[in-house]
């Protein structure tokens, strides 16, 4: 990787981290600690990021591109849950419960996330609380706009 393209992530990176609804509540030294701790994967157009039933031991924040997220709603079927975009956590189910993933994420488009492990995820987590307290009302919210949506489908 080029000098410039290495600054250019690391800027890009730090701009998402600073301004997600999630790691806002963490001080400078939590951040600076998150974006050591995160590396970056691209996926091309139509790649899978993650397999509902998989077991989830990384979490992804979307720096580029859009994921389309399904489940499984039996008999072979699938319903389409949601379309997310750049600032948007992935895969924060199975990094906090520790559970199957609960969802299929696809690329759309050309995709770029910053991954991070788990082990790597709940040192953070456990050195700020409000960060649990966040990915926890979020994952409250995603589990109940599933519900409707299989119940509406």
């Amino acid at each position: 990787m080029e000098p410039e393209e290495l600054d250019e992530l690391l800027t890009d990176s730090t701009e998402i981290i600073e301004s997600s609804h999630l790691f806002k509540t963490l001080d400078e030294d939590g951040r600076r600690e998150l974006i050591r701790t995160g590396y970056v994967i691209s996926y091309d157009p139509g790649q899978t990021l993650m397999k509902q039933g998989d077991i989830g031991s990384t979490m992804y924040l979307l720096m580029r591109g859009r994921v389309s997220v399904e489940t499984d709603k039996g008999a072979g079927s699938s319903i389409h849950l949601a379309e997310l975009g750049r600032g948007a956590c992935i895969g924060e189910v199975g990094v906090l419960t520790g559970s199957p993933r609960t969802a299929t994420v696809k690329a759309i488009d050309d995709v770029k996330v910053i991954a991070f492990e788990k082990h790597r995820v709940q040192r953070v987590i456990d050195a700020h609380p409000k960060v649990r307290k966040l990915l926890e009302a979020m994952i409250e919210g995603r589990a109940r706009d599933t519900v409707e949506k299989l119940i509406s489908g």
